[in-house]
């Protein structure tokens, strides 16, 4: 059997090794970002979003991003595969399975990335309909996770790649979690004691900001690498330059930043993600604000601003 980063090379063969991939943070991903990891060797990523109704606009979005990255790649087979992949928030995707799987069978993308769910039957449900939909091109599918208990469930419901995020990364994770030198490992040693039949490639995120870390990610496990905020401050990132300057100048990262449901509390966004997971994100004003009034009448309109730095 061949190892796990053999066979991730096996599942992407343009691109370089170790293999790094964006994270796919929706709305801070696109097109030109995906094709420009690709070209550099890595596998690129686009964020769409959470819901992909018909109608939604976000699953027009991705459709125009998915031929604009056709174009830019020079692609004008309909049946090429596309070698990039493609992410979603499975929040809500009992009411989109269908429409994903159709928009993933006609641009073809090389792998689906899924996270969020709300309960794990949607996850078991939807790679069951890209299994049985999605056959002649070589579709991955990658999953995140953030604890054993996860990876566990991904392995059992038919992932071909974990993406271990430990607490330490940005954005939207497990709100029960452990750091990514804890995690990696762990998850390494249950694949290899639980499974091992299958020969499951790890990807490491959370906290990789350079060659360091990642040499200390595939000591610890991983077969490749998963950047999220890394990726934030490039040209061809979407994101304002607001928020690139304020990831630049920050500081510190343990003292700076706050992993906390908070974040989407100050955003209104609580009721949009499911109670298993929070955010890490740059503490600024707004959060020192909704501190003073904890033990008063908290009123989220009278502090809510665009300030807080999170991404999906």
């Amino acid at each position: 059997m061949p190892a796990a980063a053999e066979t991730l090379q096996q599942f992407f063969p343009t691109t370089s090794q170790p293999l790094i991939c964006n994270a796919p943070m929706a709305g801070a991903t696109n097109a030109r970002m995906a094709v420009a990891v690709a070209q550099a060797g890595g596998l690129g990523l686009i964020g769409g979003g959470a819901d992909f109704t018909a109608s939604s606009p976000e699953l027009a979005n991705l459709r125009q991003q998915l031929i604009y990255a056709r174009q830019l790649f020079g692609i004008v087979d309909s049946n090429a595969p596309l070698p990039i992949g493609v992410g979603c928030l499975t929040i809500k995707s009992d009411a989109w399975k269908d429409d994903f799987v159709q928009l993933v069978s006609e641009y073809r993308p090389v792998a689906v990335w899924l996270f969020a769910y709300t309960h794990r039957s949607q996850h078991t449900e939807l790679i069951r309909a890209l299994r049985a939909t999605v056959k002649d091109w070589g579709l991955k599918v990658i999953v995140q996770v953030g604890t054993v208990e996860s990876a566990k469930e991904a392995v059992e419901d038919g992932a071909d790649i974990l993406s271990v995020q430990g607490s330490d990364a940005g954005g939207h994770q497990f709100k029960q979690g452990a750091s990514l030198m804890a995690l990696l490992p762990d998850v390494s040693d249950m694949l290899r004691r639980e499974y091992p039949e299958r020969n499951i490639p790890l990807l490491a995120a959370g906290g990789i900001m350079d060659g360091r870390g990642v040499a200390a990610a595939l000591m610890l496990g991983a077969s490749g690498i998963v950047m999220g905020t890394r990726f934030l401050c490039t040209t061809e990132c979407p994101v304002s330059d607001q928020i690139k300057d304020t990831l630049i100048a920050t500081q510190d990262g343990a003292s700076s930043t706050l992993k906390s449901r908070v974040h989407d509390e100050i955003h209104g966004k609580s009721d949009f993600w499911p109670s298993q997971y929070s955010g890490r994100a740059i503490v600024t004003d707004v959060h020192r604000k909704w501190d003073a009034v904890l033990d008063k009448d908290k009123n989220p309109d009278i502090i809510r601003a665009p300030s807080s730095v999170i991404w999906a």
